[in-house]
């Protein structure tokens, strides 16, 4: 019987994060790089990845020492980034947090990644413009911001500062 509920419990949290979060899509490496590039990041700098996925650019993030946090609504994809991370042995610089990264406050971060989807990119300029400090860094993945002046474009990845 725990078992069951156990399963049903898995399926419910899947269903939620399909419904409520973008679908998964695995970004190629070249968009890595050119997010990295365009971030010029130092150590010492923290940045959160909203909707982090397979958690692949906390991962390249932490490698180069910069303090990494993804926010991941699906549990599956937590797992396998808590998986990776602990392969790659960067438990002490890559965080996955299972949380909806609405709830969360981005104040700390000097960097934001994403790779939203249309409908939820005024919402979350809003929600950027409110809680960031200055002079946070933004870049994000096709989608862009309905408002927000783009400061430079390369290879669908676009760059802000707010």
């Amino acid at each position: 019987m725990i078992a069951l509920i156990s399963l049903v419990l898995l399926f419910v949290i899947i269903f939620y994060a399909l419904i409520f979060g973008a679908p998964y899509a695995p970004l190629a490496q070249n968009r890595i790089d050119t997010m990295v590039r365009l971030l010029t990041l130092r150590k010492g700098q923290k940045l959160v990845d909203l909707g982090s996925g397979d958690g692949r650019i906390v991962i390249e993030f932490a490698k180069r020492g910069i303090e990494s946090h993804g926010y991941e609504i699906n549990p599956v994809l937590v797992a396998l980034s808590l998986f990776k991370i602990r392969k790659a042995g960067l438990q002490k610089k890559a965080f996955i947090h299972f949380k909806d990264f609405w709830s969360v406050n981005l104040s700390e971060f000097d960097a934001i990644t994403l790779y939203g989807i249309t409908h939820i990119m005024g919402r979350l300029e809003k929600k950027i413009k409110k809680e960031c400090k200055p002079d946070v860094k933004i870049v994000t993945n096709y989608f862009r911001f309905p408002d927000l002046k783009a400061i430079r474009q390369e290879n669908r990845v676009t760059l802000y500062k707010i």
